[in-house]
């Protein structure tokens, strides 16, 4: 799970066709490109592989975003407390009062990327529409 949320050829596959830039250190910048289009920005804030990732988050390419303020997306990765082999993954998007933009394109795009990491990870395949 880790590593399809870090490794930039695995989140390509699940993140409309984003791929990560970072060095992954605390304090680092980290990028998601498309191809030749930056998408988003933030800095690493929290780093505890492979339990944890907080991450400040700004759109660069969508219309409407540009004048949001950085909010903060935070991804937690648990195994089940009582199904063996099951990991839990959930996703906490905070701290966008001043980004009510990106707060709605990512209240619609996350399940995808969720999904579409669930699908990857579960049959090494991509979603159909991804």
């Amino acid at each position: 799970m880790w590593q399809a949320l870090t490794d930039p050829t695995k989140t390509s596959k699940f993140w409309f066709n984003c791929a990560i830039r970072t060095t992954w250190e605390i304090e680092s910048p980290f990028e998601l490109w498309n191809g030749e289009e930056k998408k988003a920005e933030g800095i690493i804030l929290e780093l505890d592989p492979p339990n944890k990732l907080v991450m400040s988050w700004r759109f660069t390419s969508f219309p409407g975003t540009e004048s949001d303020t950085p909010s903060r997306i935070t991804w937690e990765i648990d195994s089940h407390a009582e199904l063996h082999g099951v990991t839990l993954v959930t996703v906490i998007h905070d701290e966008f009062e001043q980004a009510m933009s990106t707060a709605k394109i990512l209240e619609n795009g996350l399940p995808i990327v969720l999904s579409g990491m669930k699908t990857l990870l579960e049959t090494g395949e991509t979603l159909a529409n991804h």
